[in-house]
Formats: C-alpha cells, structure tokens, sequence
C-alpha cells in the first residue's frame, strides 16, 4: 500500500518545532535513558534467576501507578500467584503477612484493575497467541515471559520460526499499538563467562544482547533492548539490580543507550521496594521539573 504523503506532515511539522512529544517516564534517573512507547517491541534479556521478571513487573507497575497503564500478562515460567503477591508487596512496600486486610484489600483492587493475566490450556504458536490477544480490548501493554515457551510452526527450523516470530511481534504492535515486553533467556556460552578479577572476580558478567538465545537476529527488529543483572552470590552487591539499556531505536522520542560500565541501578529495600538515585517511584511522585525532559504526552 502506498502511503499518503500527508500523513508525514503533522510529524515533519513537529520535528522542525522541535516539539516531539516523548516518551512516558517513571519518575527517577531511568527516564534518561528508558520511556514507554506505544507500539513500541522491547527485550528483556538477563541471566536465569537474577529477577529480571520482578524488576519487570516492578517496571510496569510504576506505568500503571503513574500513567494507569492496563497490562496482560503472560507468564509461563513464574505461577499468577507469586506475580500477584510480588505486585501487591511492590505496590504496598510491605510483605504480605505484614498487611492488614484492609491495605490487601485495597492493593489488590488496584493490581486487579490494571494487570490481567492469561494462561494457556495448550502450546500455541507466536501467530496463535497473538491473534488471541488482538481479540481483547483495553490493554496497553503486552507482557511475555518467555518468548521460548511458544511451539515452532511446522515446516521450520528453529532459526526460521525465530526470525518469524520476531517479524510478527514487531508488526503485530505498530498495527495495534500494544507495547509488547518480552522476556528473552541467555544462551549458554554467555552464562558461563565470568569476571577473572577484580571486585566481581568469579562470578557472571553482564550479558549483551547477541547472547540472547537465537542470537543477534533480535537486535533487529527491536526497538528496546534492556538488559537486567544481579550479582546474586556477591554477600555485598546481591541486592543491586544493574539495568543497562542497549539500544532504543528512536532517540528523539526519549531514551537513549547507557553504558555498559556504569548501569542504571536499582537497589532493594526491605525485600519489597526499589530504589533508583534514592527514589522509589511507586511512592509519592516527585515533582516532574526534578528530571530531564518527562513531557507527558496522550500519544504514549
């Protein structure tokens, strides 16, 4: 199909404004370098068991609580309980036995409002799945944990179906406009590459993105990629979630790569709370003016 020309003028228009609305960010120093985009394909791509599904959900709590962004939820690795209690434990800063029934009541009237979650009764493909979700209405965000958990199409190989998939995903959200998430694995090769001195000497380096499984045929066709770490052996550093953001495909709508050697950190505090440049965002929002560029738009 041929586009009309007209439909570059409102954007062309703004860009010599130089009025491009952003991104939505959360509330501290991770809106530099992340903000949501409607649409928008991003990985998540970490080693197993360093909490890069909490700290997602963390994520997409704060859009929620900041922006009343409304998620669905797929998770095959990680049960609908455990992610409903470390939502409601995030969203009170509190452990669930240290809740009344009041604040649980009134934590789960929120996360029940503004997060869905979806089990599958059988393997589907990537094409299955998204086919199913399109049918449903009043999500802006797609959330998939892992993307390996979907059957191969028959007649593929692995490289083929991945490729497919990928391809799939990304059209599927610029013609819905649903944020899509998912959650990638490491492969193996990168797991067992180690720090041979200094501080962290012996334990697991922070991947890249060609170390997701499938390789660096992810890296293009996303337009987010988001890296999440944990030093989880280290007695001193285990509570620090290190997120570096290794691509974002359009700067000038927010965001921008940060670097390897300095991650954006995100320390946890009393097994229910993260902190960010000393500000936990699901508290009471700073003021706006205290960060860089957060212009809240419709668009996003």
């Amino acid at each position: 199909m041929i586009v009309d020309h007209r439909e570059s003028d409102e954007y062309l228009e703004l860009a010599r404004l130089d009025k491009i609305p952003l991104g939505l960010g959360i509330g501290c120093p991770l809106d530099e370098y992340l903000r949501f985009k409607k649409g928008s394909f991003n990985i998540i791509l970490g080693h197993p068991n360093v909490g890069k599904t909490y700290w997602l959900m963390f994520y997409l709590l704060c859009l929620a609580k900041t922006h009343n962004k409304k998620c669905l939820v797929y998770s095959a690795e990680n049960t609908i309980n455990s992610i409903k209690r470390n939502l409601i434990e995030l969203y009170t800063g509190k452990t669930i036995n240290n809740l009344s029934e009041a604040d649980l009541e009134e934590a789960k009237i929120f996360v029940e409002a503004h997060f869905d979650f979806w089990t599958l009764k059988r393997v589907w493909t990537v094409d299955e799945f998204m086919k199913q979700v399109q049918a449903m209405k009043g999500y802006d965000i797609l959330m998939i944990d892992p993307l390996n958990s979907f059957s191969r199409p028959r007649g593929m190989n692995m490289h083929e179906a991945e490729y497919e998939n990928a391809n799939k995903i990304k059209i599927w959200g610029m013609n819905t406009g649903i944020t899509t998430y998912v959650v990638m694995h490491t492969n193996t090769e990168s797991q067992r590459r180690t720090h041979k001195d200094g501080e962290f000497e012996g334990l697991r380096t922070t991947p890249i993105g060609a170390d997701a499984e499938g390789g660096g045929k992810w890296s293009s066709r996303r337009d987010d990629s988001i890296i999440v770490h944990r030093y989880t052996q280290s007695q001193f550093d285990w509570m620090n979630t290190r997120v570096t953001i290794e691509k974002i495909k359009e700067t000038e709508t927010g965001g921008k790569p940060s670097f390897l050697t300095n991650p954006i950190t995100f320390k946890r505090l009393n097994s229910t709370q993260f902190e960010c440049g000393g500000i936990n965002p699901l508290e009471a929002q700073p003021l706006k003016e205290n960060f860089i560029n957060l212009v809240p738009n419709e668009n996003f």
